[in-house]
This record gives C-alpha cells, sequence and structure tokens, in this order.
C-alpha cells in the first residue's frame, strides 16, 4: 500500500470556505484571503475550486477563475497543508485544477506565485509554466510575484457551452482529470 496516497479531490462548497480560509493563513502565513472575501468569490468562480481532502480532513485546495479575456483561466490560489506537503499532492492539484479550467474552454492559464516560493516556481514551471514578467510590489512594498503562463491546446469552444459556469463539480476523480 501507498504509505502517501494522492487525495480524493471535489468541487468546493458554500461551507467550505471557513477551511479554504484557514488553509489560506497557514499556507500564506496570515496573509490569507479570508472567508468573506472567499465567499465573495465563491459567488462568481467556485464552481471552478477544488478541495484535496483524505480520511482526516481537507488538506489542500486550489480557487480558479475565469479571466476578463476570452479563453483565459486564472488559478487565484492554490495550497497543500504543511503536513501534507511532498506528496505529490501538489502537483496532482495542479493538473487537476488545469484540467478543469481546460474543461471549461480556457486556452491560457495564468497565475502570479512568490518568487521566494522556489518549491511552487518549480512546480509551475515543471508544469510548463512560463515567466511572463515581474509585478512588482502587487500586493505592497516588497510583496512582487511573478505572472506565470500556461498555453493549452482547448477544442473550439461551443457557443452555448460559453456562458456555462459549473455550479458543483461534485466528487472530482482521477478518471474525470484524464477524461476532461
Amino acid at each position: 500500500m501507498d504509505p502517501y496516497p494522492l487525495p480524493r479531490l471535489r468541487g468546493v462548497r458554500k461551507s467550505d470556505l471557513g477551511r479554504v480560509a484557514e488553509l489560506e493563513a497557514i499556507a500564506f502565513k496570515g496573509y490569507g484571503l479570508p472567508a468573506a472575501s472567499l465567499d465573495v468569490m465563491y459567488d462568481v468562480s467556485g464552481g471552478l475550486w477544488l478541495l484535496a481532502a483524505d480520511d482526516e480532513g481537507d488538506w489542500g485546495y486550489s480557487v480558479a477563475a475565469r479571466g476578463e479575456e476570452f479563453g483565459v483561466g486564472w488559478i487565484m490560489g492554490m495550497a497543500i497543508h504543511p503536513a501534507r506537503q511532498k506528496r505529490g499532492w501538489g502537483k496532482y492539484l495542479l493538473e487537476a485544477t488545469i484540467a478543469v479550467l481546460q474543461k471549461y474552454e480556457m486556452s491560457t492559464i495564468r497565475l502570479l506565485v512568490d518568487p521566494a516560493n522556489e518549491v511552487a516556481c518549480q512546480l509551475y514551471v515543471d508544469r510548463g509554466f512560463k515567466d511572463s514578467g515581474d509585478r512588482i510590489d502587487h500586493f505592497g512594498v516588497n510583496q512582487s510575484r511573478i505572472l506565470m503562463t500556461l498555453l493549452l491546446e482547448v477544442p473550439p469552444a461551443r457557443p452555448e457551452r460559453l456562458a456555462q459556469v459549473p455550479v458543483d463539480m461534485g466528487d472530482f476523480t482521477a478518471t474525470d482529470q484524464t477524461t476532461a
């Protein structure tokens, strides 16, 4: 038996926002978004969010959204609790998040990453994200970020699906990931 099995992934529900806020605070050392801010974001993009869990609880999440430009999706936040890091969960969650965005005709995925977070930077580079420039003092003085971009191939958009945003994806499994 694998000593570190991969997490179960499912869509985030409104009732999960308190736990996502806790994980944000842990991952971003108190600078994470509070539940009230996540609630506002959830109303417009929560159907694209994922929660990573095992039998002991919820240990990771990704927050994604559609961008202003057609075909552009953003990974607004993603983290794995320190107790579950170095087990492949981050890579697995990133792949699943990309699959969700790709499923909804997003062929460009962007994110911002702290240049001091070498592990996250390497995760994104390994997946094919490219450095698209710096955002100096993006979150305040000495709070710069690297903008990273991933270009994907997506089948041509079908107009009837363009306005649809999923409300609840239910459980997101590895099978869903490979067929998305």
